[in-house]
């Protein structure tokens, strides 16, 4: 068992990788190749990340119901199929928007699937600190997808074929170690209710706990308000402010995920000693909103990648204390799919942020399809910190 946390650590890596090289390649491809405008760069993210809305409590639930590692490792052979689908239609000349949605629907399918799964995982391979293993998982996500952010970095120059031959070859790495991670204990007390009791149970058991609510819903705001920006709006800017292509949509990448990875690595070391994590998740967003402000000023690239760094400290600080507060919180069998409703305010929050930042962008320019975002989490934050008592509230991890 010992052996079991750096096994899951390697297939996290081999998943996130490929996942940072598909965050810079499907923007290029959209943005950059394809020439789309503003709103129809928006639909392809919706594309891409549409699919967790009814995907990502589904994957819960199967996790809550089933053997985790085998799901786990069912996905990671599904999830490459796309890359080696998409590579061979680029190597015929076929390259088309539609083509492009196919891939992102399909690449989001799978991924929500899987992200509550792998989460649902984490305790059954942890020995010693949980809040400390959440930290360095989710600080090695982030340098996963920082190595795959560079290595898109160039496709202005390597084109998508490569790329896409990494994406499929690192995914299949990571599904051997997942194959050698022990089973999940089995918890006798999972009820097996329909799909949309179930899905109910789980959001019941949320809205009951005055600590896990107000961190589900601030992280739905991030998907809304900064996700959707981030993914649709940012590359626009890149390209119409900037004058720029695949390397700048890489340099903004890279300096935002090299912000959640100094954050994560630091509250690594802080986890044992932190009790108020929902002020910190609170402080966290608020600091993304001024950063979103900031950002429609239209400062030099050297600032923007400079804002995007620190608005990445603050969603490794939202991410890693958010996941806490669930894994410490969430009862095991409802663990998945608490979690997965935690992934669903990133990955369905997201689709509806991009189509409305994607909107906006078209209609009223760049500057406000940043500025009204950022005043949204404003008024977001205000709310639950009126209704809630996220900036007071204490969670420490129980004793083994």
């Amino acid at each position: 068992m010992r052996s079991a946390f750096p096994l899951y650590l390697a297939g996290l890596g081999a998943w996130f990788v490929p996942l940072g090289i598909q965050m810079v390649l499907f923007s290029w491809l959209a943005a950059i190749v394809l020439r789309m405008d503003a709103f129809w760069v928006g639909i392809a993210q919706v594309a891409l990340m549409a699919p967790s809305i009814l995907f990502l409590p589904m994957g819960g639930l199967a996790a809550d119901r089933g053997n985790a590692r085998r799901l786990l490792l069912l996905y990671h052979l599904l999830y490459a199929v796309p890359p080696l689908v998409l590579a061979g239609i680029l190597a015929m000349g076929g390259l088309s928007y539609p083509l492009l949605i196919v891939y992102g629907v399909a690449m989001g399918s799978i991924g929500a699937f899987a992200v509550p799964t792998r989460d649902a995982l984490l305790p059954a391979v942890v020995q010693g600190s949980l809040p400390r293993a959440v930290a360095l998982a989710t600080a090695l996500q982030f340098v996963g997808q920082l190595i795959g952010i560079s290595f898109a970095s160039q496709a202005d120059r390597t084109g998508a074929l490569p790329l896409l031959g990494i994406q499929a070859g690192l995914v299949m790495l990571g599904a051997i170690a997942v194959w050698r991670l022990p089973d999940p204990p089995r918890h006798a007390a999972v009820r097996h209710d329909g799909f949309w009791r179930s899905i109910a149970d789980g959001i019941a058991e949320a809205a009951r706990s005055e600590q896990m609510w107000p961190v589900l819903l601030l992280n739905f705001g991030i998907g809304v308000f900064y996700v959707g920006p981030f993914m649709a709006v940012l590359p626009l800017v890149v390209r119409d402010v900037y004058h720029g292509g695949a390397a700048e949509i890489a340099y903004i990448n890279l300096a935002f995920w090299a912000g959640t990875i100094v954050a994560a690595f630091a509250f690594a070391g802080l986890a044992r000693n932190l009790t108020r994590r929902g002020r910190l998740v609170v402080c966290a967003v608020a600091i993304g909103a001024a950063i979103l402000l900031a950002m429609a000023l239209q400062p030099p690239f050297p600032v923007m990648s400079g804002l995007c760094f620190v608005w990445g400290l603050g969603a490794g600080i939202t991410l890693t204390q958010g996941r806490t507060v669930l894994q410490i919180v969430a009862p095991p069998t409802h663990r998945a799919r608490l979690l997965a409703l935690f992934q669903l305010g990133l990955g369905g929050g997201g689709p509806i942020g991009a189509f409305i930042a994607g909107t906006l962008a078209a209609v009223l320019g760049l500057k406000l399809a940043m500025v009204l975002p950022a005043l949204a989490m404003v008024v977001l934050i205000a709310t639950v910190l009126a209704f809630s008592r996220v900036w007071t509230m204490r969670t420490v991890e129980k004793p083994a």
